[in-house]
């Protein structure tokens, strides 16, 4: 019978200590990995439509359907009027925002146009210049 005790002894011994862990503070926004990136030096003109999540660091004007969330990452200009599941701002989006489920502005986002969503969180330094609505149905407006 093999001792228990000691087979979680040699595993606390190769994971070592690195002493207690620093305080973490938890962020207001937490914004999720996505898999499918625009990246910062490319620009797309045109319409975003279909299932799936996205992340834009670059350059787009035109209009977002999306089932899914979209991140406007720090570097990205966005014209656009934008219907997504859920849209997290961390760059600058000159249009209407609707979300089903949330959006979140980061504290690099900025929003210039009307939003609404069933919920909404700004970071402090954050900018929003437009009407809020929060609404719950919102979902139905979404797809």
């Amino acid at each position: 019978m093999t001792d228990k005790r000691g087979m979680f002894d040699t595993i606390r011994g190769v994971l070592g200590s690195a002493g207690p862990e620093p305080a973490r503070q938890s962020p207001i926004i937490e914004v999720p990995i996505i898999p499918f990136v625009v990246g910062e030096k490319i620009q797309i003109h045109g319409e975003l439509t279909g299932e799936g999540d996205i992340q834009l660091m670059g350059a787009f004007r035109g209009t977002i359907d999306l089932m899914g969330t979209i991140v406007i990452g720090e570097t990205a200009q966005v014209e656009a009027d934008i219907s997504a599941t859920n849209i997290v701002v961390g760059g600058h989006v000159k249009g209407n925002l609707v979300a089903a489920g949330r959006v979140d502005l980061l504290p690099t986002g900025s929003v210039t146009g009307n939003v609404k969503t069933g919920s909404i969180a700004a970071a402090e330094g954050a900018s929003l210049k437009g009407e809020i609505e929060i609404d719950r149905r919102a979902r139905s407006e979404v797809g």
